[in-house]
């Protein structure tokens, strides 16, 4: 067997607090948490005026270490990094983070104290249960775009540094649709909030293309993780810089937009209602969505990945197909998916075949 290229990727992060020592009793009522919510997004609306967006995610990254919030360290993460064995310049990397297996079940306590409702079924985006879930130690970010519609909430089970979820205020499913937003608007919020965001990497995760909250509107948002270059997807642009349908360069079809939001915004919205209008199952229609700032903000990236929903997971690792692994690294949390990596039966083919396997054609 051969063996796998690997590069070990140590986050290191301040040791997480003890929750019930760093926060009283009167630290865990509603008033005292809101009024901690207010004085922060002060700090972060001043750091953001000065400094941008960006800024201020990573200063509300680091005030959520200190509270114990973000608990994982990342320092069990290790990335391989599979190289294609017809050009070595092409390939697909895998992330080992242990700590994502406990996503599904979310952090923090089930019950509500005595006197206080449990909202949308305890959905842990919904700032009415965060404050008593979590013990007074997650704050977010009520961002100032997209009026107001969105909060920004650290990943307790990141994929990275920084790792966080901008999340509807409003409880409206992920889906699009229906009672939650029009697809069209689900896109131009993401490319809203990207194009604050220079040199980060922003995603959605559709039902059954990664989601695993599917009761609240969310994205996804991080920086490019330390040490990383382009991702494969990214890679394949480069090599196909032609906006529209990409087919045969990359294991997925996808559309592909690029240059100034609101010039992308205008080619793609006639296509996206077109789409709607014609795909086979619209029951069954998901989809992954990626939208990149350059880091000089000279352009902007926009990629539509179809899926369906039954579709989620493909034979080969254990984990979901989700809008980080449509950018070409597999992220899983299993012994077994480790030792398969430490044996080197996963290879540059093996996650191509993956995505070929979830991959919907246009």
């Amino acid at each position: 067997m051969n063996s796998p290229g690997i590069i070990l990727t140590t986050y290191v992060n301040a040791p997480a607090p003890d929750l019930a020592s760093e926060f009283a009793v009167d630290q865990l009522s509603l008033q005292s948490w809101q009024q901690r919510q207010q004085t922060l997004n002060r700090e972060l609306d001043l750091i953001s005026t000065t400094a941008g967006l960006g800024a201020a995610l990573v200063a509300l990254a680091e005030n959520q270490r200190e509270s114990g919030f973000i608990r994982d360290s990342l320092n069990a993460v290790q990335r391989f990094v599979l190289p294609s064995p017809a050009n070595r310049r092409h390939y697909f990397s895998v992330q080992y983070n242990p700590a994502r297996a406990r996503r599904f079940a979310g952090a923090g306590v089930n019950l509500p104290p005595e006197g206080v409702d449990n909202v949308n079924h305890g959905c842990f985006l919904c700032a009415e249960n965060i404050w008593w879930q979590q013990q007074g130690a997650e704050l977010g970010y009520a961002l100032p775009m997209a009026g107001d519609r969105y909060t920004a909430w650290m990943n307790p089970f990141p994929l990275a540094p920084n790792h966080c979820v901008i999340a509807a205020r409003e409880h409206i499913p992920q889906c699009w649709g229906g009672r939650s937003e029009s697809l069209v608007t689900i896109i131009a919020d993401l490319l809203e909030l990207s194009s604050l965001l220079p040199g980060w990497i922003a995603f959605y995760n559709g039902e059954g293309a990664g989601a695993s909250i599917l009761g609240h509107l969310h994205y996804h948002l991080l920086p490019r993780p330390p040490g990383y270059g382009p991702m494969p997807l990214e890679l394949a642009i480069q090599r196909h810089d032609v906006d529209g349908l990409v087919e045969d360069v990359y294991p997925l079809s996808f559309m592909h937009w690029h240059g100034q939001r609101l010039e992308m915004l205008a080619s793609l919205k006639p296509w996206i209602n077109n789409w709607q209008a014609h795909t086979g199952d619209p029951e069954q229609a998901t989809a992954n969505i990626i939208a990149i700032t350059a880091a000089d903000g000279s352009r902007q990236d926009c990629y539509f990945i179809p899926r369906h929903k039954a579709r989620s997971r493909a034979e080969g690792l254990a984990g979901v197909v989700g809008g980080f692994e449509t950018l070409g690294e597999i992220v899983c949390s299993s012994d077994e998916d480790y030792k398969r990596l430490l044996a080197g039966e996963i290879n540059f083919d093996t996650i191509a075949g993956m995505l070929r396997q979830v991959s919907v054609a246009l």
